[in-house]
Order: C-alpha cells, then sequence, then structure tokens
C-alpha cells in the first residue's frame, strides 16, 4: 500500500504539470486538472439558483415548514478551537434600555469589576475541556480549526498563534445555525473578535428562531434587572423575510459584543438552514446566508457538486486582493464597522446536502494560483512570451495524392490540386468566420468526403479532437503555466475543492457523504499544499548556529535577517500560510 506522502505527491501531479521535474516542465500535460478544465473537458454543474442582495426585500420569500425548538431538540452544539465562544462571556441588557441605544464602551463598570475580556477569567484552555453542552460533536455536526504556520524551533510554538479564527454551530433534526468568523491580523485582540462575534450571534439566532438560551447561560453574566429565560417561547419564524431580519439583528449583536469585549476586527458568515413548507411528498430545506468580509459558505451536493453561496459578496469577474477582507465587524473607525460588502443569499437545498462554512485561510488554498497551477492572464503579453497547445481548430492541409498511373494527363493532375487547394481555403473561411446554416451543411457535407468531422456550437465551429473532445488553444508562459481569466480561476478553484470532496487527496478515495469527512479532506489538502513553505522557515539554519556539532542560538537580529531570506525563498512555493477553520452540517441530520 503506498505511503501517505506517495499519494500526495500522485495527486498534485495529476492537478497541475508545474510539479513535474524541471527538465520536463515545458512538457505540456493534457492530462492534467488544469488543462481539461481549459479545453472544455471540465465544467461546473448547475444546481438550484444562488440568489443574493442587500436587503431582505431584495430576495424571494419562502414560507417555512414545522421545525424543532428549544432545548431539548439539540443534537449536536460545538464551538472551537481552544474553547471557541464559550472563552468570552457577554453582560445581560436591562430591560429598560432599548437595543439599538446600548453604547457598551461606556457600560464596562456594570460588569461588578470582572473584565470578560481578560484571557485569565475566560473559560477552557482546549477543546478538550469544552463545557458538555458545547462538546456534542458527530459524524454530521463538525468543526476543524488549526494553524498552517511554521513552528518556531527556539519557543516550539507556532507563529500566529493564538488562532484568530473561530467557528460554532447548533444543529437540530432538520434545522441548523453554523457560523465562522476570522480575525483580521493576528494576536488576541482579533481572536476575542472572532469568538465575541460567533458568541454574539449564535446566542442571538438561538434565542429568536429557536426558543433555546440554555448553552448561554454559564457564558453570561447577569445582573439585578436582567432579562428573564426564553423557555416559555413558543413562536416560530414563518418565512425567510423573517430570517433575514434576524441575521442582520444577530450581526448588530456581534458587533455589540466585540466592542463589550474590547475586540478589534473579524470577518462572519452565519448560515441558518430551515425547512421548507412541503408542497409535495419530498421534503426541501432553504438556506439562508448572511456574510461580513471574505468567509466564504458553500453547499456540496452529490447531484449539483459544489455551490458557493457567498459568490455576491465578491466580484467573481476581478482579482480579487488577498490582504483585503472587503469588510468586518469591530471597530473599524474606532467604533462603527465596515459593512460595505454585506451579503444576505438564499437558496434551496435536498436532504444529504452538506452546508459549510471556511475562514479565507481554506479558500484561498484552493485557488489554482496560490497553488501555483495557473496565472493571472495579462493583456498585452509579448507573443514571443506565449507558449500555446497544438490546436486542432484547424484541420491539416493534405497534399494531393499523385496519381499512380505515370501516364495520366498532366493537366488533369494540376487540375487536381487546384480543386484540391481551394476546398481547403473555402474550409477555412467557413471555418473562421462561422458563415451561415446553408454554407455550413454544404461545408459539414465536403468535409465529411476529406474525412474530417466537426462539432456544431452556438458560438463557433470546433474541430472534434478523436475521443478527446473539443480542443482549444491554452495561452502559457515561459515556464509552460496556463494563464486564465478571473472567471476561470474562480471556477477552477469550486472544481478543486469539488475534487478533493469527490475523490480524496490521493484521488482514489469515496466521496465525502459526512460534514467529519468533508472537514478533514479539506483541511489535509491545506496542509498538504502549504508543506513546502512550512519545512523551508522550520528550517534550523535559522535559527542556529552548528559550531562543531552544536547547535548555537544566534541573536534576534541575525534571526530577523534570516528568516527574512526564509520568505523570500518561499514566495514562489504553492500555498499561503494562514489560520484554517472550516465547519459542516448534513441537512436533513438524521441522528
Amino acid at each position: 500500500m503506498p505511503s501517505l506522502r506517495k499519494r500526495v505527491s500522485s495527486y498534485f501531479r495529476q492537478l497541475s504539470f508545474h510539479n513535474e521535474p524541471r527538465d520536463k516542465r515545458h512538457n505540456i500535460n493534457e492530462n492534467s486538472f488544469v488543462t481539461k478544465y481549459l479545453q472544455g473537458h471540465s465544467t461546473l454543474r448547475e444546481g438550484p439558483p444562488i440568489i443574493y442582495g442587500k436587503n431582505p426585500t431584495d430576495l424571494p420569500n419562502y414560507e417555512l415548514g414545522e421545525y424543532e425548538t428549544g432545548h431539548s431538540s439539540i443534537l449536536g452544539c460545538y464551538s472551537g478551537p481552544n474553547g471557541g465562544l464559550t472563552t468570552v462571556r457577554r453582560t445581560e441588557k436591562h430591560l429598560s434600555v432599548p437595543d439599538p441605544d446600548i453604547d457598551f464602551i461606556d457600560t464596562q463598570d456594570e460588569n461588578g469589576g470582572e473584565d470578560p475580556s481578560d484571557p485569565s477569567a475566560l473559560a477552557p484552555a482546549d477543546d478538550s475541556s469544552l463545557p458538555e453542552e458545547w462538546s456534542r460533536k458527530s459524524e454530521l455536526v463538525y468543526g476543524v480549526s488549526d494553524s498552517l504556520y511554521d513552528r518556531n524551533q527556539v519557543t516550539d510554538n507556532k507563529n500566529g498563534d493564538p488562532i484568530a479564527d473561530c467557528f460554532g454551530v447548533i444543529s437540530r433534526q432538520n434545522s441548523a445555525i453554523v457560523a465562522v468568523a476570522d480575525g483580521v491580523n493576528w494576536g488576541e485582540k482579533a481572536s476575542i473578535a472572532a469568538k465575541s462575534a460567533v458568541h454574539g450571534s449564535l446566542h442571538y439566532l438561538n434565542k429568536t428562531i429557536f426558543n433555546d438560551t440554555r448553552p448561554f447561560d454559564s457564558l453570561t453574566i447577569k445582573g439585578d434587572e436582567t432579562s428573564g429565560p426564553s423557555a416559555g417561547f413558543s413562536n416560530r419564524v414563518a418565512n425567510t423575510r423573517e430570517i433575514f431580519v434576524c441575521l442582520l439583528r444577530a450581526f448588530s449583536c456581534a458587533h455589540d459584543l466585540i466592542l463589550e469585549n474590547q475586540g478589534m476586527l473579524t470577518t462572519l458568515t452565519v448560515a441558518v438552514v430551515l425547512p421548507l413548507k412541503r408542497r409535495d411528498d419530498a421534503q426541501r430545506y432553504v438556506c439562508c446566508v448572511c456574510n461580513v468580509g471574505d468567509t466564504l459558505a458553500y453547499v456540496y451536493s452529490q447531484r449539483h457538486g459544489l455551490r458557493e453561496l457567498t459568490k455576491g459578496s465578491h466580484d467573481i469577474n476581478c482579482n480579487r486582493d488577498m490582504r483585503d477582507a472587503l469588510g468586518a465587524l469591530g471597530p473599524v473607525d474606532g467604533i462603527n464597522p465596515e459593512l460595505s460588502n454585506l451579503t444576505l443569499s438564499v437558496t434551496t437545498l435536498n436532504k444529504g446536502d452538506i452546508v459549510m462554512v471556511a475562514s479565507d485561510g481554506l479558500t484561498d488554498n484552493f485557488d489554482p494560483n496560490v497553488c501555483r497551477f495557473t496565472v493571472n492572464s495579462r493583456l498585452g503579453e509579448a507573443p514571443s512570451r506565449v507558449r500555446r497547445t497544438p490546436s486542432t481548430t484547424e484541420p491539416p492541409v493534405k497534399p494531393p495524392r499523385r496519381s499512380q498511373n505515370k501516364n495520366a494527363p498532366t493537366r488533369g493532375a494540376a487540375r487536381a490540386v487546384t480543386v484540391a487547394e481551394n476546398k481547403t481555403s473555402s474550409l477555412r473561411k467557413q471555418i473562421s468566420s462561422q458563415q451561415k446554416q446553408e454554407t455550413s451543411k454544404t461545408a459539414n457535407k465536403s468535409d465529411t468526403a476529406q474525412g474530417y468531422k466537426f462539432l456544431r456550437s452556438k458560438t463557433t465551429i470546433e474541430v472534434r479532437a478523436g475521443s478527446g473532445g473539443i480542443s482549444r488553444q491554452i495561452a502559457r508562459n515561459e515556464d509552460g503555466i496556463p494563464y486564465v481569466t478571473p472567471l476561470q480561476r474562480y471556477e477552477l478553484q469550486l472544481l478543486l475543492i469539488e475534487d478533493v470532496l469527490k475523490n480524496g487527496i490521493s484521488g482514489r478515495d469515496q466521496p465525502c457523504t459526512t460534514a467529519k469527512k468533508l472537514c478533514e479532506n479539506l483541511v489535509s489538502f491545506t496542509f498538504s499544499i502549504t508543506s513546502a513553505k512550512r519545512h523551508t522557515l522550520e528550517d534550523q539554519e535559522l535559527y542556529f548556529d552548528n559550531r562543531n556539532g552544536v547547535l548555537v542560538e544566534v541573536s534576534q537580529q541575525e534571526k530577523k535577517i534570516r528568516r527574512k531570506r526564509g520568505l523570500e525563498k518561499v514566495q514562489n512555493l504553492p500555498g499561503k500560510l494562514d489560520h484554517v477553520t472550516v465547519v459542516a452540517w448534513n441537512v436533513g441530520n438524521c441522528q
């Protein structure tokens, strides 16, 4: 049985020719993952439409079916990493103060001298010590968060700690809330912001939609005049418009809790899944998503493949700067958030689909440019620097056969050559100018006589290249890496994620059918694609000198110089070092 390293190496060679040996880097692999897509052999599958907008009134309004509420109906309740949202607390608001007028910066004294942002006063340090109500994960309710950064060889800690991401999920039999926040930049304040955002949004949604606050009771600091428990409530939301109103208010609560806990900036994406009102025998579901920033949500289906639920929050026709989160909660200007890309989206789901939310540390590592499988197309690229694959869009010109009869008249042979040349010239003109149907029919008849078979398309006439389908010209750079447009880059990213979920890293695994397997496959890929960068930066020569067989630690200044050189080395290696987080839930949870 091949080792994991061999399976991973084999998979990357299948994805792109860029991982071929140096002496073969100019050899174009026609069976690579990218080449098949660019030649039209691999495309995205269409599924139920994803509709997005800025306001609830921009979206269609679906009627909801019956769903379970209350604490006893919870099947899964999980958060992370390192305690997740349970490591921050919230202050119960006074009944006499309306929500929009609360300024948490001026009400810190109401906490009775306890600072909820003090790490020493917070709850568990790792997932193993999570409260019982927040450690209910399973194959169908799962989340993973980790760091892709290199490990410091002196302190044995990972650079970039603490992890600035946070996830949370609360699931019931036929409904769920799934959330991920990604703290902007590094540090404790970014981590507190992410945990506060997930805490505040999940608390509000679980209370208003599912009439339950018990998972948060031990995380709430209550005053003398605070609002009572919601156990007696029995109301349910009736349609998706009410869900979106709840989502917008939940984001407001998340921002308020960030200010209360003195956190910095974070992205946030929350997905709410509920059953639709039945109109036939098949039970269908609806997924409502609200997001700010570059944390993205997807739905994976065996039938329809992978679809991005948050694509309305970023322009898929433009190349995005990965250093720009596009939006954030928290005190961007001292008190207010940046909501320029806040987006609401809705789509319908089927039982067995998997909804997932992931931070950019995961999604960016499936970007074909980050993986070094492709490069951005350049307008005005010099033709001499562009390599193109052999094209079969023009049929080869066959020379006229010489007559086997040596006594054949010369005039007849010349006439045969002229006729053949005329046919070939006419054929080229018909292909390039896309003439009308009658002319095309005539061309097809003459082409069949010469042995050429053509495939008709709405936009052009392409040559059928044997059994391999349509072959298109692919522009490449000096190293043979294909150029792609922003839209091609986006679609390749989705196809790559789908391929890992369908075939695993080895390329021979069974398709993912559970949330746990989905999370593990995606995170394993990110660790594999970034391993070269991580190993380069973990080289002991960056931290020590070898003096007569003894490792001697160098000065801090020398470490900075050597690490800077190391960073220059890893710039052209595949992958992106970041915190990686993904949480998923199986639709129609059957536990």
